[in-house]
């Protein structure tokens, strides 16, 4: 009998959801019908006019956070299906544009993107539904940047 306790692990599948393609994604362009009612300067920056052309259909994997974790342990574990296009992010939030239910968390906690920012580099873009106001909160954080994703939040990679 072992008697070292067994590592809480990091992330828990919850469900698999599809997401549609798109032939152009210009995230400026689907503010209003997502619903997102604030944005940070880093998103702004980053994504707000960035372009994605012939964007798939796809399958995303949604999976719990299962404890505090930084993004590269997370990265780690999803491994090369950790990136995802914005314009999946959107699909979803157009979808529960009003807070309904669906596969976004809307209970405050962050639904969570690996998505390449204009800059060529991998950023954490959360979403977050704020009840107060009626509308999404989305943010760019860095990788590298130590912020703490908190268990309980749903990190979105592709399932294939």
């Amino acid at each position: 009998m072992s008697t070292k306790k067994e590592a809480k692990k990091l992330l828990c599948k919850v469900t698999t959801v599809k997401v549609s393609g798109t032939a152009r994604f210009v995230a400026k362009d689907h503010l209003k019908s997502a619903n997102v009612g604030r944005r940070d300067s880093n998103f702004d920056h980053l994504f707000l006019n960035k372009v994605e052309e012939n964007v798939p259909d796809a399958t995303l994997m949604v999976s719990r956070l299962e404890r505090v974790s930084l993004d590269v342990p997370i990265l780690t574990k999803l491994g090369d299906k950790a990136e995802t296009k914005l314009a999946y992010l959107f699909c979803l939030l157009e979808k529960q544009s009003k807070g309904e239910d669906g596969v976004l968390l809307i209970n405050g906690y962050a639904n969570i993107f690996y998505v390449r920012g204009t800059d060529g580099n991998l950023w954490a873009v959360g979403a977050f539904w704020d009840s107060d106001y009626g509308y999404w909160l989305v943010e760019a954080n860095s990788r590298e940047y130590p912020y703490r994703w908190n268990d309980g939040n749903q990190v979105f990679s592709r399932d294939s």
